[in-house]
């Protein structure tokens, strides 16, 4: 017993050693902040008084090269444009700071897919160019961050500011849709990362810090609903124009962490095993044969609940985020995990447990990987286990 505890401690130790080398889940790439820029256009009125808009742009160009081109909404400079851009009075700067501004000129624009293209006069140091991701069908339920100078932030408190990119807001949600607008044929990322005023024109980026959208807007029915162009909209734009950007390339970049995923699965499964084995307690058939009836148990692995188990008497018990209904309730915000995500009851007929996914968003899966179909319930085996969404949320089943 003594050297399956050693053995299960191994084990760990080597999983947290693995997952230390992986980047964390839902981190923001800071990265993606070197790269921003605070955008002023200004328009004179009929009567000649100025009136400025502010939004945000990023740089794209060649990686490790110093970039000259911005990105933006068309709608950050419209105003711009209608006045007949310089020419007619217009005004249009970038910031990099409290005190340290450059004009901008107009490269090229898409009213219809609100997407435009900005220049500086010649390339700057002052900022990184973002590579570019065409958003897939894949990334839905996937981790995004929506980067930008909202004014309302400024507006709400009165904080100390210099425009500068550590001054910029960064909100997180996750893609739930991708759409195409009638009319325009303009391709929209749906997300709950929120965005107002002055968001326009920012990136929306995955989690390794590449931009799969320019944010645009909030939807005026639900709070909660807000939209980003694809960047496929501003991409034939730069092409159009010759000017080089740089596309994020998955070669190369994933094999290790790839590995040490694989590996953290089968050495959760191992450890799962091994904590169960070397409780001290008698197996069910010691239990049958001495008269006592075995206690069908749900374990979670989870390490936010230190091993927490539950009995099943009679009634299914829920498993998911909402604390409400969820015998084993995870944290919000954990990965992989939807409100109600699935249920699990004991056959006493069939000697085996019932799993039943509650049409999650993540989806729930056997210790082999495979997916169980929504509302299909699904027979396992004391002693097995499965996940909701990551491996990282492993529940075991056993007769105790």
């Amino acid at each position: 017993m003594k050297k399956l505890r050693i053995l299960g401690v191994t084990l760990l130790t080597i999983l947290m050693m693995g997952l230390a080398a992986v980047p964390a889940m839902a981190a923001f790439d800071r990265t993606v902040l070197d790269s921003i820029i605070l955008i002023y256009a200004g328009a004179p009125d009929k009567d000649g008084v100025m009136n400025y808009w502010r939004g945000t742009g990023f740089f794209v160009g060649k990686e490790g090269e110093k970039p000259q081109y911005i990105i933006t909404n068309c709608h950050v400079v419209e105003d711009f444009i209608l006045a007949g851009k310089a020419s007619g009075g217009g005004e249009l700067k970038v910031m990099y700071g409290k005190d340290d501004e450059e004009e901008a000129y107009l490269v090229d624009y898409d009213y219809e897919k609100d997407v435009a293209v900005l220049r500086l006069a010649e390339p700057t140091d002052k900022r990184v160019a973002l590579m570019m991701q065409e958003p897939s069908e894949d990334m839905l339920g996937t981790t995004v961050h929506a980067v930008g100078f909202p004014q309302a932030a400024d507006l709400t408190v009165e904080a100390v500011t210099s425009f500068s990119s550590s001054d910029a807001s960064v909100t997180t949600g996750s893609v739930s849709r991708f759409l195409t607008e009638s009319g325009t044929g303009r391709k929209l990322i749906q997300t709950d990362a929120a965005l107002s005023g002055g968001n326009s024109g920012g990136p929306l980026t995955t989690e390794n810090g590449t931009v799969i959208g320019i944010n645009t807007a909030g939807s005026a029915l639900d709070q909660n609903l807000f939209y980003a162009v694809s960047v496929s909209e501003v991409m034939p734009l730069l092409t159009r124009n010759d000017i080089a950007y740089g596309v994020y390339s998955e070669k190369g970049s994933s094999n290790m962490t790839m590995i040490i995923a694989i590996a953290a699965v089968v050495i959760l499964a191992v450890v799962a095993v091994v904590i169960v084995m070397s409780k001290k307690k008698k197996p069910a058939q010691a239990q049958e044969a001495e008269g006592k009836k075995p206690i069908p148990v749900v374990r979670s692995m989870a390490a936010q609940h230190n091993g927490q188990t539950v009995q099943l008497h009679n009634q299914p018990i829920q498993i998911g985020r909402d604390p409400a209904v969820c015998r084993i309730a995870y944290r919000d915000g954990t990965p992989g995990v939807s409100s109600k995500h699935c249920q699990v009851y004991y056959s006493e007929g069939d000697n085996a447990f019932v799993v039943t996914d509650l049409n999650s968003t993540y989806g729930t899966f056997l210790s082999n990987g495979q997916r169980i179909a929504p509302n299909v319930p699904t027979k396992m085996a004391p002693k097995s286990s499965f996940y909701l969404g990551d491996a990282e949320n492993t529940i075991y089943l056993d007769l105790e």
